[in-house]
């Protein structure tokens, strides 16, 4: 049986899919909940105030929001209704690589051989440990390649939007916006007035708090202050590839899921791959080149 590892607080959304919540649903809640906490520390913290924002921060926001995270959501779920939960994970965290691409693109970083060795072994990593070596879990289907594909490339488009939006907003009032214009898309395709009923089951809605606040909020809101400091857009997807490794073993003490050897050889990969991503190896041609010089200018 298929092992549904992916990311996204799937515990949460397991919890409320198992109690008759749709995908589109826990995606809604999920978004739509992270609202109240973050409007609340905005307001103790800084008053109404607190809610300015800027025209470029309200303009990532909207992306952030209808892109990254609303249209994102509606893409993964769907390519996982068409080639299962196995290949649409592989094919969303291809998202370092589309990371790298756009970081080169538009922040003009370079990565180096060992770099570039990282998001190989990060994408090998995560394929043994979602698949456990059963490749016949993976399917294949145009459309649903292709979503995943796109879900892949929004989830690295948040980095690279996120770079760009918290240079001089805040980025807590950012992600309150963020998740206000995330609701309202998801909001179009979940039609939560017709799911009235989900909103008076008090298990359910435990979760979806609970999902709203961990997985939404906190995270989201220490995704974007992270992304606001000096940290390449290259690193960061990497680094936040690990939420992957997380679900899993949330998913293995939580759900009793089991993880075979070679999940835990993928786990062990994709880790190796973070340090190796933010490590500084000098470069030896260039310090043999400085020291040739400065003998050189000696003599």
């Amino acid at each position: 049986m298929e092992k549904k590892r992916y990311p996204q607080g799937y515990f949460f959304v397991a919890k409320m899919s198992s109690l008759g919540a749709s995908a589109q649903m826990t995606a809604f809640t999920g978004h739509f909940l992270a609202l109240p906490p973050i409007l609340i520390y905005i307001l103790a913290k800084k008053g109404v105030k607190g809610l300015k924002i800027s025209k470029k921060g309200l303009f990532y926001s909207i992306l952030l929001g209808a892109l990254s995270k609303g249209i994102f959501k509606i893409c993964l779920d769907t390519s996982m209704i068409f080639v299962g939960v196995a290949t649409s994970t592989i094919l969303t965290y291809l998202a370092p690589v589309w990371t790298a691409i756009m970081a080169i693109i538009f922040f003009k970083e370079k990565l180096r051989g060992y770099q570039k060795f990282a998001l190989i072994l990060n994408l090998i990593g995560c394929t043994l440990m979602v698949t456990g070596g059963n490749f016949t879990e993976l399917n294949i289907s145009g459309l649903g390649i292709v979503l995943g594909l796109v879900a892949g490339f929004l989830f690295a488009l948040s980095t690279i939007l996120g770079k760009l939006g918290t240079s001089g907003d805040d980025s807590v009032t950012m992600a309150f916006y963020m998740f206000l214009f995330s609701s309202l898309t998801t909001a179009i395709f979940a039609k939560p007035w017709n799911n009235l009923d989900l909103f008076a089951n008090s298990t359910l809605m435990f979760w979806a708090i609970l999902g709203g606040v961990l997985s939404g909020s906190l995270a989201n809101v220490l995704f974007l202050t992270g992304l606001s400091m000096d940290i390449d857009a290259s690193k960061t997807t990497i680094v936040t590839s690990i939420e992957v490794i997380v679900a899993t073993v949330f998913g293995v003490f939580l759900l009793n899921e089991h993880i075979n050897l070679v999940g835990y050889i993928g786990i062990i990969i994709m880790l190796g791959s973070i340090v190796l991503m933010n490590i500084n190896i000098p470069n030896l041609r260039k310090s043999s080149k400085k020291k040739s010089i400065s003998v050189f200018e000696s003599q």
